[in-house]
């Protein structure tokens, strides 16, 4: 089993190579074909005008697409890609967060920590 430094530190640069939130979108990105409507176009007899979207599932069963202009789908890619990593940074945080406790190397918050339901800030000794 590794050191409570050792996966301190490991907790420490995951979190350092975290995509910045600015930059996600919960989604899939994806191709359809679409028909424009007008009798005369090649679309009306053939496979259809090509599109890309974006998809996403929402709470209560609703789905949402958004149409992604062609200049566009290179971010859309990187803000889905930066989701992924997200979502799975947070699961690899959890492994070691569930390390640490099974070691019983997690330190109890202060009484000040426990009211506010966050730690206790580090007092410095800079200033001072």
């Amino acid at each position: 089993m590794a050191t409570r430094r050792q996966l301190e530190q490991s907790r420490t640069r995951r979190v350092k190579d975290a995509p910045d939130l600015t930059q996600v979108l919960r989604g899939s990105l994806f191709e359809r074909r679409t028909r424009c409507g007008q009798p005369t176009c090649h679309c009306a007899a053939g496979e259809g005008h090509p599109i890309t979207c974006v998809g996403v599932a929402l709470p209560g069963g609703k789905n949402v697409q958004v149409t992604v202009p062609p200049e566009l789908v290179p971010v859309v890619r990187q803000w889905t890609e930066n989701y992924k990593k997200l979502w799975q940074l947070i699961e690899d945080l959890s492994a070691i967060n569930r390390e640490l406790l099974r070691g019983r190397l997690v330190d109890p918050p202060s009484p000040a920590g426990i009211a506010s339901g966050r730690r206790a800030k580090r007092s410095s000794s800079k200033g001072a």
